[in-house]
């Protein structure tokens, strides 16, 4: 879907004009972020808020609507994102530090799988 918006710029100003007085500051999908920690958990995030405004957009761009995540692959979406939350801390943590981390890695693996 990011793709498709951000296709052209015709497309892209549209989705901008979607959430203009919805929003305090319209933003579009992302789509390429260079690989570092947390990145498909922040599109993911973008992408969930953006949801109503992409399906508006759909709407203008008919031939994308298969491409449009089906309710069961929001749900999948919103449980990826409950799972990459949980080790968002851990993640920005080791991303910080210089040196060995191998040693924390129990402690982080309980952490995680922790729901108390």
């Amino acid at each position: 879907m990011s793709i498709a918006v951000g296709a052209s710029h015709q497309r892209r100003q549209h989705f901008i004009e979607i959430q203009n007085n919805r929003v305090k500051i319209p933003t579009t999908l992302l789509y390429n972020v260079k690989t570092q920690w947390n990145s498909t958990l922040n599109m993911l995030e973008i992408s969930v808020q953006l949801r109503e405004f992409t399906k508006d957009w759909v709407q203008t761009y008919a031939e994308f609507t298969p491409v449009w995540s089906t309710p069961d692959e929001w749900r999948q979406i919103e449980y990826i994102l409950e799972v990459l939350q949980q080790i968002r801390f851990w993640t920005l943590w080791m991303s910080k530090t210089r040196g060995f981390t191998i040693h924390r890695v129990f402690q982080v693996y309980q952490d995680v799988t922790n729901r108390d």
